[in-house]
């Protein structure tokens, strides 16, 4: 990573000190990709160009650990090559819609990377965000164009499990403690000695002896 007075320069992107991109998909189509598609200057220069698919995605520039997102040409793509695997398109494409207004701006897909000859599915996902042809954009052609975002989902952990159910067993102990406590009070006799429980078997037979 690369410092210069004042900027940050990360898989060739230059960023200001302690900026963090995390954009909307309304902000991606309308300020990023309507700019790029028209040529005109874009808000920051953060998305670079790259073919997506010429390559696995762990070996396209940018930091792994973190969101990726590239301009490249749009097509269809249900599944298309790419390294070692290929992107599978899964589910159905989503709206992405105007806050202000509800109208439908663009359309967002998502693609996962698979290996294998089953088409075995990695932890690796891609959104593909496109404009609408048919929106107004003063008649110019933007189906060529698409903002593709990349990233790794976490695994669940069975320590994280682990910690949910011990949490839960301190609760219950909490409870019977408490409960110990409230029996105590209401009493207000500290030396009294609680009789251990007895089953119900027990003392019916107890009774029936008397």
């Amino acid at each position: 990573m690369e410092r210069l007075q004042g900027f940050v320069v990360k898989g060739g992107i230059k960023l200001p000190i302690g900026f963090r991109f995390c954009p909307t998909d309304q902000e991606l189509l309308l300020h990023y990709l309507k700019n790029k598609a028209f040529a005109l200057q874009l808000p920051a220069s953060v998305i670079s160009d790259c073919d997506v698919f010429q390559t696995d995605p762990w070996l396209l520039p940018g930091d792994l650990r973190e969101k990726r997102y590239f301009f490249s040409n749009c097509g269809k793509v249900n599944k298309k090559s790419a390294g070692s695997g290929c992107w599978k398109c899964v589910g159905k494409e989503k709206e992405i819609r105007r806050c202000e207004s509800n109208e439908v701006i663009g359309m967002k897909k998502t693609l996962m990377f698979c290996k294998g000859s089953n088409d075995t599915r990695t932890r690796w996902v891609m959104h593909q965000l496109r404009l609408l042809t048919s929106y107004p954009y003063q008649q110019m052609a933007v189906g060529d164009f698409a903002v593709y975002v990349i990233f790794q989902k976490r695994k669940k952990t069975k320590t994280s499990n682990r910690r949910v159910s011990s949490s839960r067993k301190l609760e219950r102990v909490d409870d019977v403690k408490a409960s110990m406590m409230d029996f105590k009070v209401e009493f207000g006799d500290d030396n009294i000695e609680l009789p251990p429980p007895s089953s119900p078997s027990l003392s019916e037979d107890c009774s029936e002896t008397t």
